[in-house]
């Protein structure tokens, strides 16, 4: 077996001798970092923020599902089918729509159902009125759930009243 001279050992300490200086001057770098405060650990395990979101120059429109409520009159029930549209420049909306749609149905049904069927048909001839109560309803109602929805108009599109 040969025997290593102290040249050969002292190139086989070498890199253990180079890798430990690189650690331990790794670990006072992160270690005075982080006492002045100038390395924030708690950051480094925390995704990053989302990106802005870019909004639409042109307004983008989600028609909703057909909405029938049930109107009460003098002596006769009367119903009301309801389409409508929501606009907005926020690209996101339409899915958003999409997946609150339960809660702004359930907006249009608190809205109407204390309304009567003569009341509702005055309500229809100043449609600006109605679209902004309307959207006033929905965000309220959508916030009251802890959602976000980005609408700036609600639009009327075809109303039935029989």
């Amino acid at each position: 077996m040969p025997i290593a001279t102290p040249q050969e050992k002292s190139k086989s300490r070498l890199p253990w001798l180079v890798g430990g200086t690189l650690l331990l001057a790794l670990a006072c770098g992160a270690t005075y970092l982080m006492a002045t405060d100038k390395l924030d650990v708690e950051q480094l395990f925390q995704e990053p923020p989302a990106p802005p979101v870019v909004m639409s120059t042109q307004p983008l429109f989600h028609p909703l599902d057909k909405f029938v409520v049930s109107l009460g009159g003098d002596d006769v029930q009367h119903y009301m089918m309801l389409e409508l549209a929501l606009v907005s420049k926020d690209p996101r909306m339409p899915r958003q729509s999409t997946e609150l749609s339960p809660v702004i149905r359930n907006a249009l049904l608190k809205y109407f159902s204390t309304r009567k069927y003569e009341q509702v048909r005055t309500e229809i001839r100043d449609m600006a009125s109605l679209q902004a109560a309307l959207k006033k309803q929905l965000m309220e109602t959508v916030d009251s759930y802890g959602y976000e929805l980005s609408v700036d108009e609600v639009l009327l599109t075809k109303v039935v009243i029989q």
